[in-house]
């Protein structure tokens, strides 16, 4: 009779104990993941009480930039290209207006367009961190309102000095839109991202082409203060568009307004975003000097050359080929058409670039740079026939125009395959990363106009072109060399993102044998 009751006992005591252990563990699980709303996930972070929310793959929430319709991904692409291209375009147009703002001011021709674009390289340190704390949207509309007060005041300025000051801060503020590529990678997934750039680029490329055009007729036909009237008018326009039309794109910073609401609504205040974990433990701070400066000297080179390039076509097509205002500016088109042309060929290794994703079972940054280099080449040839093409009045002036087309192609592949590579390596860091490379073109792009016409006057066109032919040319292997042993910015990241961060694709932390393998595309093309 006792060791029935003993019996009895233990199970009853083993019973209890499993109840106990299936209890705790309920309630474990329960800890471990919170009751959100679908689209969403909220995952706990080890070591400690917070859970992390995310958007989920399936289903789709509707705040999510990755799931906003076909359409709308397309009007905001088109709205952040028409943006970067406002800017590039009052970046050159004082080159276009300059004898004219000579002539009324006095002055250096040549200033103006570098004050411009040091104001470039000044205002990436202040909008990319911003950007990546607070998100697209805000720092489009001040930057947009800034831009257009300060080139509407150079259309005022009383005074060449008035009008450097105005210029510079006009750049600092048109800075803004130049990392509008990263509101490309935070609406479209990598397989469509490459299309989508395709476009964006020929808007980079376009405006300072078409700056000089707009402008010296502007000046010619009316007055030079119309120069910066036609883009403050522009700018204007757009600040509205954004206004009414742009919502925020950045993930991090609309899953905090989501996290602070879910707060709010449940009670439960262990939800928070990567970005409020991250700003909790002070690791929100972009890190731009992780960057590879070899991708960025690439990236640098057809910008300056460009700039360079709209100081000496006077000297070819004003003096030499006798080229009246504003017919003077008439080849920079050739250069748009490049660019334009440009834009199939992107499409057509795009379709390339998805089977090649497709065959590896992975994306790497590394696989976007094909067309980098066949870019690079294209530019070396372009300056080669322009400066030889042009070095001779007896030359008719058709032969050195057309060398634009070179140019416009060449330029739009670099830019398409490095910004691509960038917005992949970086992700949630592509604003500081493509920031990093406007500074870096526009400190060198601010340098070179200011020797550019004393070069072509000494050298002469033929030479001077051959000797920003060959620095480009030094720059060509560059991207031969990344594809080859992988060149990878995010490869060079810190393992851990900091608390709550989640990386997927490229951002993920590489063992070493990985960081020493050669990128999916060299693998692929070798099978």
């Amino acid at each position: 009779m006792a060791a029935e009751l003993d019996d009895d006992v233990e199970k009853t005591t083993t019973q209890t104990l499993v109840d106990d252990l299936e209890l705790t563990t309920r309630l474990d699980d329960e800890k471990e993941h919170a009751a959100v709303p679908a689209g969403l996930s909220a995952t706990r972070v080890p070591n400690s009480p917070y859970l992390v929310l995310a958007f989920a793959k399936t289903p789709e929430h509707p705040d999510d930039p990755l799931c906003r319709s076909k359409a709308s991904k397309a009007s905001l692409t088109l709205l952040a290209a028409l943006l970067v291209m406002i800017s590039a375009i009052t970046s050159s147009c004082s080159s276009g207006a300059a004898p004219f703002i000579q002539a009324a001011l006095g002055g250096n021709t040549a200033l103006p367009l570098s004050l411009y674009l040091l104001g470039y390289s000044a205002g990436p340190f202040v909008v990319a961190p911003l950007s990546e704390a607070y998100g697209r949207r805000p720092l489009f509309i001040a930057g947009l309102i800034l831009f257009t007060a300060f080139t509407g005041g150079c259309a005022a300025a009383p005074s060449y000095g008035a009008l450097l000051v105005l210029r510079f801060c006009a750049g600092f503020a048109g800075a803004v839109p130049m990392t509008n590529g990263a509101v490309c990678g935070d609406i479209w997934a990598p397989k469509e991202r490459g299309t989508a750039m395709s476009f964006y680029s020929v808007a980079t490329f376009s405006g300072p082409a078409l700056g000089p055009i707009i402008a010296s007729f502007a000046a010619d036909r009316i007055s030079w203060h119309w120069a910066f009237i036609i883009p403050t008018i522009i700018g204007g326009v757009l600040c509205v568009a954004v206004i009414l039309a742009c919502p925020e794109t950045y993930p991090p910073v609309i899953l905090s307004r989501v996290a602070r609401q879910l707060r709010q609504e449940t009670g439960d205040d262990r939800i928070f975003s990567a970005l409020e974990l991250a700003e909790m433990a002070s690791r929100a701070k972009p890190r731009v000097e992780r960057a590879k400066a070899e991708a960025y000297r690439l990236f640098a080179m057809p910008f300056v050359l460009l700039f360079t390039e709209i100081i000496g076509y006077p000297v070819i097509f004003s003096e030499m080929h006798h080229l009246g205002p504003g017919y003077s500016s008439l080849p920079f088109l050739s250069t748009f058409v490049g660019a334009v042309i440009a834009v199939p060929i992107s499409l057509l290794y795009q379709k390339r670039y998805i089977l090649a994703v497709k065959e590896a079972g992975k994306h790497e940054p590394e696989m976007r740079l094909p067309p980098a280099q066949i870019g690079g080449i294209l530019f070396v040839c372009a300056f080669l026939w322009l400066g030889w093409g042009g070095n001779s009045a007896r030359t008719p002036w058709i032969v050195p125009t057309l060398s634009g087309i070179l140019q416009g192609i060449g330029s739009v592949l670099i830019f398409r395959a490095l910004q691509t590579f960038l917005i992949d390596a970086y992700e949630r860091y592509a604003a500081s990363a493509l920031a990093s490379q406007v500074v870096v073109r526009s400190i060198t792009g601010a340098v070179c106009p200011l020797f550019t016409p004393a070069m072509f006057h000494r050298l002469g066109p033929g030479w001077a072109c051959t000797v920003l032919a060959a620095v480009m040319l030094i720059l060509v292997p560059v991207p031969f060399v990344f594809e080859r042993y992988g060149g990878t910015p995010s490869s060079r990241l810190d393992d851990e993102p900091g608390p709550g961060a989640t990386t997927t694709g490229a951002s993920q932390g590489r063992t070493e044998s990985e960081r020493k393998e050669a990128s999916w595309w060299i693998r692929f093309k070798r099978n």
